[in-house]
């Protein structure tokens, strides 16, 4: 099989850039690399993916977070973590690493050293001086191609991590994320007529929200169809009052301890219905309207 080109691997990192600025980063280093004239074209491809590491970094891996993980040991003398740590951080999170290794099948020790290496590749084109630099157009391509890979590879390691903790309870999750619509009041339609009812509740995805130094959240989204009801049961029978079958997306997040990553029996689920659509649609003069329609 032929291997992608630089444009193809660019194109595929940009895919899975998690935040707009990620991709403007990402968009600054293709430009650098389109100027095939300049020597200086690998040092401005550099100093993009440079800054775009930091952001990812800053983002995934957190100190505070990474400090308060259970397999953090400081390695440093302010106590601060390494760069190597942040970046194991940032892929397995809070996890262990026999956890990650054994049960997920995610290995992020040489994704950490091939990510280290870009980097100090490209902080050496940053502060490029004469006997640095790579002029060399093939020389430069090959340069930026090593640095696109590590950073694509460690995109994919967090996804695999997510896409395998979620694998073995994906179908409990959506169960668990019904039954708390179900079981509570739901305020945010509660307060849009006299009362309400659950026709249908629709789990269309499930995944790993977000992998902190003692917790993992999982989300459920999906769309919920109730019936609005607007005056009394007797209204209703008398032809006074009006039913309205409206659907509303919704989300519920369920945090469990990453002592048991996939134990959620006892977790309690936080979820918003977005009832934003209909309030900006409906007014009350339009609510009467259709009430005397009825």
């Amino acid at each position: 099989m032929q291997e992608p080109t630089l444009d193809e691997q660019m194109t595929a990192l940009k895919a899975k850039a998690p935040d707009d600025f990620s991709r403007s980063c990402l968009e600054g280093a293709c430009r650098a690399l389109e100027d095939r004239e300049n020597p200086l074209r690998l040092n401005f491809f550099s100093t993009a993916m440079r800054i775009l590491f930091e952001h990812l970094i800053e983002t995934l891996a957190p100190s505070d977070a990474v400090k308060r993980s259970c397999w953090y040991r400081p390695e440093r003398d302010d106590g601060n973590p390494t760069r190597g740590q942040r970046i194991t951080y940032a892929i397995q999170g809070g996890l262990t690493e026999e956890f990650v290794t054994g049960q997920l099948h995610v290995d992020p020790q040489p994704l950490r050293k091939r990510l280290l290496e870009a980097v100090d590749q490209c902080s050496a084109q940053v502060h490029g001086r004469e006997y640095t630099l790579i002029t060399d157009p093939g020389e430069q391509d090959a340069a930026a191609a090593g640095t696109t890979v590590a950073v694509c590879a460690m995109l994919d390691a967090i996804h695999r991590r997510r896409a395998a903790i979620l694998e073995p309870i994906a179908e409990s999750l959506d169960e668990a994320a019904v039954e708390a619509l179900l079981r509570e009041t739901i305020l945010e339609v509660d307060e849009l007529a006299t009362h309400h009812s659950i026709q249908e509740i629709y789990v269309g995805e499930t995944t790993v929200l977000t992998i902190g130094p003692e917790t993992i959240t999982y989300r459920a989204t999906g769309s919920l169809d109730v019936i609005l009801q607007f005056g009394s049961d007797s209204d209703i029978r008398n032809d006074m009052g009006a039913e309205i079958p409206q659907t509303f997306p919704f989300f519920c997040d369920i945090e469990v301890s990453l002592s048991d990553p996939w134990e959620f029996e006892w977790a309690e689920p936080r979820y918003g219905v977005d009832v934003s659509a209909w309030r900006d649609a409906m007014r009350p003069e339009e609510i009467d309207m259709i009430i005397d329609d009825e």
